[in-house]
């Protein structure tokens, strides 16, 4: 990353090329808030399949969620939290949030960092107020409070980088800064302090306005490099509708970005899609993706054939198609290509899977391959073969993963691999385990 993302009018740019973007947010980036397991801190291989999904997208750009406060819905591993308190922190946390970074500059995929949260799952605008002992409303207004989020944000963005020792402001791998997400009925007074706040202590990054719809007062505002909406149809069915209206509001004005979208509808999301190309919006992500989980299979929030899916696993499954995913995810690669002025490259072959420590043949399970379609599973009786192949169509789209049952027809030592397949061809093999296979023998 040679150049800041900056902005010109309402276009932003890398050095002197316009910078325009069609991406997934991932809102588990920094901590895994997903209830299957439970919450629990990021892996650093979790982290670089995001982001190595992000590259084969086509994405340049994602979204993460905001810190986490003590006091939401769901508590995190043990209790933590980014926040726990006015100036109280969580430094193990920050130094997962360090890590992304780190990955994020060696992927060359651009951040958009909201601070706080609207909402109440994280825990958000209420539970950071209640550290005071404050109510909801006293957040937009109360001088202490607001003095407290200054704190957060100046914590934030002085931060030195424990793996590459920069300092967050000066990272590149930063794209922006957003003062919240969903921000509903946020004063326009508290956006202006703030994103001057954030620009005194950082001339580097852009800053979004978190507000949930489009301010007037943020397309006039200097300190504003970027405004936002997100597009679901609680806030009404006419998704195509309200985004053509924001760009004609926001034209010539600030550069525009559709923060979140999706539709059960395969058909709305394609229609997003190409109104952002074609209508000059500078930059759409799709809600929401969920990356490969060290211990095998996917993460994934809400349930699988939902037709209102919140998350999607790339590069989606034929089990879905009640939700469209596939034809999202590939729409959203096409787009992300034409938006760039760029021809699609034909797909590489995955990496080689990691075949985890097998206990026993009936649970086999593996580290995934960002881009696999779908494995073959291959057994031998000696390290060095010869292969028989045990399943050549094995996916990774049970919600929870359920690892592959192989019963071998009599006892003895045996050894396993496995290779990851797309349309651009078979991986390498990965490492090989062996187990000790045994029956179970009736007591009597």
């Amino acid at each position: 990353m040679d150049h800041f993302i900056t902005r010109h009018g309402d276009k932003l740019f890398n050095g002197q090329e316009e910078f325009r973007f069609v991406s997934i947010n991932i809102p588990n980036l920094h901590i895994n808030e997903d209830p299957l397991p439970n919450w629990h801190r990021i892996d650093p291989w979790e982290v670089e399949d995001a982001f190595k999904t992000i590259n084969l997208m086509g994405g340049q750009v994602t979204r993460m969620y905001t810190f986490s406060v003590k006091g939401g819905i769901r508590p995190g591993e043990n209790g933590k939290a980014h926040i726990y308190g006015p100036g109280q922190f969580d430094e193990e946390l920050f130094q997962d949030l360090d890590k992304v970074i780190e990955l994020a500059n060696k992927h060359n995929v651009r951040l958009i960092i909201p601070f706080i949260d609207f909402w109440d799952w994280f825990g958000g605008v209420k539970h950071f107020a209640a550290l005071r002992g404050k109510s909801f409303s006293a957040f937009w207004t109360d001088r202490e409070i607001i003095e407290d989020f200054k704190t957060l944000i100046n914590y934030v963005i002085n931060r030195t980088n424990s793996y590459t020792g920069v300092p967050y402001k000066e990272e590149k791998a930063i794209m922006a800064w957003e003062t919240g997400n969903e921000l509903d009925d946020c004063p326009d007074a508290w956006t202006e302090e703030i994103a001057a706040y954030i620009r005194t202590l950082d001339q580097n990054h852009l800053i979004i306005d978190g507000k949930y719809g489009l301010s007037d007062s943020s397309l006039e505002n200097p300190n504003i490099d970027i405004v936002s909406n997100h597009y679901y149809v609680d806030r009404g069915h006419d998704i195509i509708g309200r985004v053509k209206a924001d760009i004609k509001h926001s034209k010539g004005k600030k550069p525009f970005i559709i923060g979140e979208f999706n539709h059960k509808d395969p058909n709305i999301v394609e229609k997003v899609m190409k109104t952002a190309v074609e209508e000059g919006v500078t930059g759409a992500l799709l809600w929401s993706l969920r990356y490969h989980s060290k211990g095998g299979g996917f993460y994934y929030h809400g349930e699988p054939n939902e037709p209102n899916n919140p998350c999607f696993n790339w590069p989606g499954f034929p089990s879905r198609d009640a939700t469209g995913e596939i034809e999202k995810l590939h729409c959203l690669r096409e787009s992300a290509y034409q938006i760039r002025k760029c021809s699609i490259p034909e797909l590489e072959p995955p990496e080689a899977p990691i075949l985890l420590p097998i206990l026993t043949p009936e649970a086999i399970k593996w580290r995934g391959s960002a881009g696999a379609e779908k494995y073959i599973l291959e057994r031998a009786e000696h390290h060095d073969g010869p292969w028989m192949v045990i399943s050549d169509n094995i996916l990774e789209d049970s919600v929870p993963f359920v690892p592959y049952q192989d019963v071998p027809s009599s006892e003895g030592s045996y050894f396993y691999r496995i290779m990851a397949c797309n349309p651009g061809g078979i991986s390498a093999p990965s490492n090989v385990e062996s187990v000790e296979y045994k029956t179970a023998i009736e007591i009597k």
